[in-house]
C-alpha cells in the first residue's frame, strides 16, 4: 500500500503523477502534495479532506470515508484523524446528521468552487432541427457573455446524462442547461439527475420540459395552449374524428394531450379515448424498429375511422405516414395530417403543406442561457419560469381551389 502523505520518498516518487484514484474517485494529486508537504500530520489530513471537497470528489451533503478508512489511506493514527475531524467540524466544513452514522460534507460548506466559464448543455439530439436551433440560441447568448458551451447528446439515456454531469461537475463547469430525458420513469430518474446537480451546487435551467414535482428554473413553450389551438382549428374545419398519436410520457407530451382534450371540451365534445394512440417514440429514432411500427399499425387499426392523423412530434408523424401508406390510405386526401412540431421538409410531399405548430426553439435556447447566466452572476431567491408562445402555421391554399 502507498503511504500517500508521510513518507518523504514516496511523495517525491509520486510528484510526477498527475492523477490518482482514492476511494473510487480520481483526483489531481499535485493539488494535494503542494499544500501538505512538511505540515503537521493532522494538518495534512485536514488538507486532504479539504482538497477532495474543493475538487468535487466528495460533494456537498455526501458522506466522507470513515475514520478507519482515513487512518488506513493516510497512514496515521486514530488520534490524528480525530483531531483533524474535530477542527473541520468546528469550522462547519463537516457535520453529523441526526439518525445517520458517519460524517458528511456540510451543505453550507464555506469553500468556494473553482470557477470556469464552461456551460454544459444536455439535449436529446443535435441532429434534429429543433435541437440544433435550440443549441444555437444557447451558444449565441453565452458567446456574447464570453462563456463556452460543452454539448452532450443525451440520446434519451438517463445513465449517459448522469455520467456526463458527474464528470463535468468535477471539472467545475459553471452551470448546466438540461432538457429532461424522456423514457420510462421520466419523473423519478430525472429527479435523481437534478439531485446530483444540487449536490454539486451547480446552477441549472431546464429547457423544453420540466419536472412537475421539482421546483427549479425552466424555459419552455406553451405546449398545452398550442396543442389546443391546433386541435380547435381542426374541429373548426369540420373534423370530428381526430386521431392523436402521442409518445412516451413527459411534461411536454402530457401538456399537449391536455390541450387536445381542452379543445374538445370547448367544442362541447367528448374525445373518443380510442383515438388517443400511445407509441414508444424512442423506438422510432433514428431508425424505426419494425416491432414498434407493427404496434403502431395495430393501434391505428384499433382506433377505428378517423379523418386526421395528428402527431405530437416528428418521430411519430414519420412512422404514422409509413403505416398509413402501408395500409393503402391516401394521405392528404382520405386522411389529413397535423403536427405539433416544425416540418422542416420532414416527409415531402406529404408534409409540405399541412397544419402544424412551430416552436420558437432558437429563442428558447437564448432565454434558457440568459436565465442561467443571471443565476450564476446573482443567484435568484425565486424560481424563474419562462413560457414562450408557439406559432400555428396553416396550409397554403392554392388560387385554383
Amino acid at each position: 500500500m502507498i503511504t500517500y502523505f508521510f513518507v518523504d520518498r514516496a511523495l517525491r516518487a509520486l510528484s510526477e503523477i498527475q492523477m490518482v484514484s482514492i476511494f473510487g474517485h480520481t483526483i489531481n494529486f499535485h493539488l494535494v502534495i503542494e499544500s501538505i508537504v512538511s505540515s503537521p500530520k493532522y494538518h495534512q489530513v485536514k488538507e486532504f479532506i479539504r482538497s477532495n471537497i474543493q475538487q468535487g470528489v466528495w460533494a456537498y451533503g455526501e458522506k466522507i470515508p470513515s475514520q478507519a478508512e482515513l487512518e488506513k489511506h493516510c497512514n496515521v493514527s486514530r488520534i490524528t484523524v480525530k483531531r483533524a475531524i474535530a477542527d473541520l467540524l468546528a469550522q462547519s466544513i463537516l457535520e453529523h446528521l441526526p439518525g445517520r452514522k458517519g460524517l458528511f460534507v456540510k451543505n453550507s460548506c464555506p469553500y468556494p468552487k473553482v470557477q470556469t466559464r464552461l456551460i454544459a448543455v444536455a439535449i436529446d439530439d443535435v441532429r434534429d432541427t429543433f435541437g440544433a436551433e435550440m443549441l444555437r440560441g444557447i451558444e449565441d447568448f453565452l458567446w456574447e457573455k464570453q462563456f463556452h458551451t460543452l454539448l452532450c447528446n443525451s440520446d434519451r439515456d438517463f445513465k449517459k446524462v448522469e455520467h456526463y454531469f458527474e464528470s463535468l461537475a468535477q471539472q467545475h463547469v459553471a452551470g448546466v442547461i438540461f432538457s429532461p430525458v424522456i423514457d420510462e420513469g421520466y419523473v423519478d430518474n430525472n429527479i435523481k439527475i437534478l439531485r446530483l446537480l444540487d449536490r454539486y451546487r451547480l446552477p441549472f435551467v431546464l429547457i423544453d420540459r420540466y419536472i412537475p414535482e421539482y421546483l427549479t428554473h425552466y424555459v419552455v413553450t406553451s405546449h398545452r395552449e398550442s396543442s389546443k389551438r391546433l386541435t380547435m382549428q381542426l374541429l373548426r374545419n369540420g373534423h370530428r374524428r381526430i386521431l392523436l398519436a402521442k409518445g412516451l410520457a413527459c411534461s411536454s407530451m402530457n401538456d399537449r394531450v391536455a390541450g387536445y382534450l381542452d379543445a374538445h371540451r370547448e367544442f362541447g365534445l367528448k374525445a373518443d379515448e380510442r383515438l388517443i394512440v400511445a407509441v414508444n417514440d424512442n423506438l422510432l429514432w433514428p431508425h424505426a424498429e419494425p416491432d414498434e411500427i407493427e404496434r403502431v399499425k395495430m393501434r391505428i387499426l384499433a382506433a377505428g375511422a378517423f379523418t386526421v392523423f395528428q402527431a405530437l412530434n416528428c418521430r411519430i408523424l414519420r412512422a404514422g405516414i409509413d403505416v398509413l401508406l402501408d395500409l393503402g390510405v391516401a394521405v392528404g386526401e382520405q386522411v389529413q395530417l397535423a403536427l405539433h412540431d416544425d416540418t422542416s421538409r420532414l416527409y415531402p410531399p406529404y408534409t409540405d403543406n399541412m397544419l402544424h405548430v412551430v416552436q420558437p426553439s432558437y429563442q428558447m435556447g437564448w432565454e434558457a442561457a440568459k436565465v442561467l447566466f443571471e443565476d450564476i452572476q446573482q443567484p435568484k431567491q425565486k424560481t424563474v419560469h419562462v413560457v414562450l408562445h408557439s406559432e400555428l402555421r396553416f396550409p397554403i391554399v392554392s388560387q385554383e381551389s
